[in-house]
């Protein structure tokens, strides 16, 4: 089994995910609904994931949400209170001693806590209250693809389901696997996006709202597989000084969707264009992509809370275009393994 073929599994692995899912989530997140905050404890992918739920849970749920310092209660021995809140660790392999011994420390404030992970006789499954398995079947290569995205599908089904308990507007999932299909055939777009970048030396990856953590994935997907330095940023952040440093010609990938932070992708995209990047865009928006040197423009219709699970696909075909044009080794990228155990 290769990278690429790992990347193709994730329209059928969503859509055992979305048919399985609902009525344990509906269960698992009455205590989410009841918690009067959330933190979600998660490394790497896990992380960027864990920033997508943080959107999902505080705009669907309304609760505040979180993302969690382990080395807090791994090496400070001052953790934080978890009481009258809830507790959600991810780790796609379960492995990570640090992420679940934040799930141990938050039992002792007898908060509720969930574990999403690939790997239910895990580490992380025995440190939780209750599992939500991804389902997801062996991940063997070393880049994590189809356990990120239904990383980020479970979140959407905590999450949808949380918004509903609590008498907010739910968020329908309608449309997902079809676009995610849509992303998975546009290995042709994402290729000739790793064409034009070419040789450049860095990348700067940026989103907005939901889009941030596509783009915190996205790069570190350009990072482990192609060996590029790429530096993700919320286009707010980036304005907010970085952009200070951008030089003519350094290449911007820009993951932006129609919907709320639609406007700002474009102006973003002028000011860009005013400094001399060169702009490459993910996007639904075809005025995004008019404004880009170059797009992926997908049309499948779709909520802007679920276009970074679409997104992140692309990401991935992009980032293994781009490493395989630089002759890298995709299977085994440099100095780094498949389970990766922080204390």
């Amino acid at each position: 089994m290769s990278l690429r073929s790992e990347i193709a599994e994730q329209p059928a692995v969503i859509r055992r995910l979305l048919e399985a899912g609902w009525p344990l989530a509906r269960s698992l997140s009455r205590p989410l609904a009841a918690a009067e905050h959330l933190t979600i404890a998660a490394r790497g992918s896990s992380d960027n994931a864990a920033v997508y739920g943080k959107y999902l849970f505080e705009s669907l749920a309304g609760v505040v949400t979180a993302l969690a310092a382990p080395s807090l209660v791994t090496r400070y021995g001052t953790p934080p209170s978890f009481a009258r809140g809830a507790v959600i660790g991810i780790s796609q392999s379960g492995a990570a001693p640090d992420v679940a011994a934040v799930l141990a420390e938050a039992r002792l404030s007898r908060a509720p806590t969930i574990a999403i992970t690939n790997n239910v006789r895990s580490l992380l499954a025995r440190s939780a209250h209750d599992v939500f398995p991804l389902g997801a079947g062996p991940e063997r290569s070393i880049a994590a693809t189809k356990t990120y995205t239904a990383t980020c599908v479970a979140l959407a089904l905590l999450a949808a389901n949380s918004a509903e308990a609590r008498g907010r507007s739910a968020l329908s999932l309608a449309g997902l696997v079809d676009s995610v299909i849509e992303a998975e055939a546009a290995e042709r777009e994402a290729d000739r996006l790793a064409r034009r970048i070419g040789r450049a030396r860095m990348i700067v990856v940026l989103g907005r709202g939901y889009e941030y953590a596509t783009a915190l994935e996205a790069a570190l997907k350009v990072k482990e597989l192609a060996g590029v330095w790429a530096e993700p940023y919320s286009s707010a952040d980036f304005a907010h000084g970085p952009i200070s440093l951008l030089e003519p010609g350094i290449p911007v990938l820009l993951f932006a969707a129609r919907g709320a932070a639609q406007r700002e992708a474009r102006a973003m995209s002028r000011t860009l264009r005013k400094r001399g990047a060169r702009i490459y865009a993910v996007t639904n928006d075809a005025g995004t992509a008019e404004l880009a040197d170059d797009a992926v423009l997908l049309g499948a219709p779709l909520s802007e809370a679920l276009t970074p699970i679409s997104f992140a696909v692309v990401a991935q075909l992009f980032a293994l275009s781009l490493a395989t044009r630089r002759g890298r080794d995709v299977e085994h990228p440099r100095g780094l393994s498949k389970v990766t155990r922080t204390r």
